[in-house]
């Protein structure tokens, strides 16, 4: 089967189908305006949404068409639904107290009809009631926390509202703590005003904490994964609600089990220009795609800038429908990521990685939400037939650059400065165990190439001691498999490393998809072992054949009329350490 078709999920009764590895699909939006923003969401067996509007309970079906609603007292917060009722957690005045004398009580609310049932006090949660959620007979109990806590509290609860204890979540400060609770994928999550999402263990230790904004409700998806709420208020207007189904990292890191054999890459999209090429790389029919990094040329500190260009080519039409076709993976380069050639000296580096986190929908619980960078890494296929993806992130971390008279290629001069970093520490440390995890084989995604020398340009080669530590990785981790895709530099070329590896080491590069270089004349290679260079539009292709005795491994650059401009094939018992023969093929 297709790997494209295994990514379907059943939600609210429809068939989603789930493109991205961190896919998110906005299902939902709630019928009608209310006076007060939304708290909470949970839906019913049958499907049935329920939404917490702080003064307004709103009954509807699964695509948001209102049932019933009712007037209720404030401060109504975040709700969840169990056999037939809906439990409300509720505080009537001193929420956040650093005293802890908050007013709280959960209400019950018959699910038919919403009217009221009975009332529980909560008085050990002290300093307000938030969220609640269930689970396994027991019901979680959240809420306030004073500034200058560094953990949260959880308050236990039988079906009886008899309180059982109090659990501490090590989570560090949350504002306002605790809003929403839900139970879901095996775990507790937690969402907090000011874009934190917590998540827990059944025994309630931090698993994780990411940025990621769910603070008006968080619940349990049917068939898995979360739905999490947003909404927006206007003073004229009113506020209104929506829910979104995402996956959740483990539902990802399950779903790409089948072999792969159809891999396009590419970089460099000026997304205000038009972009035909995205045709060609749909009639290619990848089941994965990998953005290399310029995938905007947003060269902005100003956010809103860099979110208004990612919008301009989310609206593509050939974009989108790249989206909806295959599985996308996503690193940066230097436009996309803020400023040219910046590194980690680029002042707004954490707000933009929300924004690229936001635009490329990494799922809640992804490892980018809860770490600086941007690098990633997933395994495809079954055992025998492993491909491992490497994301690298040349961007965050990377030391200031040596400079000097301009060459042909850029102002850039190797450094050999044994402080000076690509990766940094902690993208190395992940890099070492994911090189150890077992694959076929390994493409690593550079934003920038890697095996051609310094000519003036952006180049691992200007870090010489990085390069290098590169390489000698491999070796330690004894990593076969592994070859390179890059982009950057406007036009393709396919290089090679012979004597640094017991193997030969291959620096794809494809750009770009529809930023032309100007010169057209490309810098000197002496690892460039195709003649051959291509200067316009492009992507580049790879085409695993599995049925061989000995897999053949075939990398194209195709043009913007479908024709094959540059390509190489390798067997993949050309690229391991224990090889008879290491004479490149």
């Amino acid at each position: 089967m297709n790997l494209r078709l295994k990514l379907i999920a059943l939600v609210f009764g429809c068939l989603i189908s789930a493109m991205d590895v961190s896919e998110a699909v906005e299902l939902v939006r709630c019928d009608g305006i209310y006076p007060h923003h939304l708290q909470g969401v949970c839906q019913d067996p049958a499907g049935n949404l329920y939404w917490s509007y702080t003064t307004t309970l709103v009954k509807t079906d699964s695509q948001g068409k209102l049932l019933k609603k009712v007037d209720v007292e404030n401060h109504h917060g975040d709700l969840c639904y169990v056999e037939g009722q809906l439990f409300v957690a509720v505080n009537y005045g001193q929420f956040n107290n650093p005293l802890g004398n908050a007013d709280n009580e959960i209400l019950a609310y018959h699910a038919d009809t919403l009217q009221l049932k009975a009332r529980h006090k909560v008085p050990q949660v002290k300093h307000g009631a938030g969220g609640i959620a269930h689970h396994q007979g027991k019901f979680i109990v959240v809420g306030g926390l004073p500034e200058g806590i560094t953990e949260n509290y959880l308050y236990e609860y039988d079906d009886s509202f008899r309180f059982q204890k109090r659990h501490v979540l090590k989570s560090g400060w949350t504002r306002l703590g605790i809003q929403t609770a839900a139970f879901a994928d095996g775990v507790w999550w937690f969402g907090c005003y000011g874009n934190s999402l917590l998540k827990a263990s059944t025994d309630f230790e931090l698993l994780g904490r990411y940025r990621f904004d769910c603070g008006y409700g968080i619940a349990q998806a049917p068939g898995g994964g979360l739905l999490t709420a947003g909404g927006n208020c206007s003073a004229d207007e009113g506020c209104s609600g929506w829910i979104t189904k995402r996956q959740t990292q483990k539902l990802v890191s399950s779903q790409f089990q089948q072999p792969i054999t159809r891999i396009g890459f590419g970089s460099c999209v000026k997304q205000q220009n038009p972009a035909p090429l995205f045709s060609n790389i749909l009639d290619y029919q990848s089941e994965l795609f990998l953005f290399m990094g310029d995938n905007i040329y947003g060269d902005s500190e100003d956010m809103s800038v860099l979110k208004a260009k990612y919008k301009v080519l989310g609206e593509k039409n050939g974009f989108k429908k790249l989206r909806e076709r295959a599985v996308i993976m996503a690193t940066w380069d230097d436009h996309d990521y803020g400023l040219n050639d910046g590194g980690a000296g680029f002042v707004k580096r954490e707000a933009s990685q929300q924004v690229f986190s936001e635009f490329w929908n990494d799922v809640p619980d992804s490892p980018r939400r809860a770490r600086p960078g941007v690098y990633d890494a997933h395994v495809f296929g079954p055992k025998g037939k492993r491909v491992q993806v490497i994301l690298l992130d040349t961007r965050f971390f990377r030391s200031d650059l040596k400079t000097g008279p301009r060459r042909v290629g850029g102002p850039y001069y190797p450094d050999n400065n044994p402080d000076l970093t690509m990766l940094g520490s902690a993208q190395w440390l992940w890099l070492e165990k994911q090189l150890q995890q077992p694959a076929e084989i390994r493409i690593v995604v550079s934003s920038i190439q890697f095996a051609p020398t310094a000519a003036g340009q952006e180049t691992w080669a200007n870090l010489p001691q990085e390069k290098q530590r590169f390489l000698d990785l491999l070796t330690k981790t004894n990593a076969s498999g592994v070859m390179i895709v890059s982009g950057d530099r406007h036009w393709s070329e396919f290089s090679r490393i012979t004597e640094e590896l017991a193997y030969p080491l291959y620096d794809f590069t494809s750009s770009s998809i529809n930023q032309l270089h100007s010169r057209g004349t490309p810098t000197d290679n002496p690892h460039r072992f195709l003649e051959k260079t291509f200067h316009k539009e492009n992507f580049g292709t790879i085409d695993i054949d599995w049925d061989q005795d000995d897999p053949v491994i075939r990398v194209g650059i195709v043009d913007l009329t479908g024709k094959v401009q540059l390509s190489h094939s390798v067997n993949l018992s050309a690229l391991q350490f224990d090889a008879q023969s290491t004479k490149p093929n």
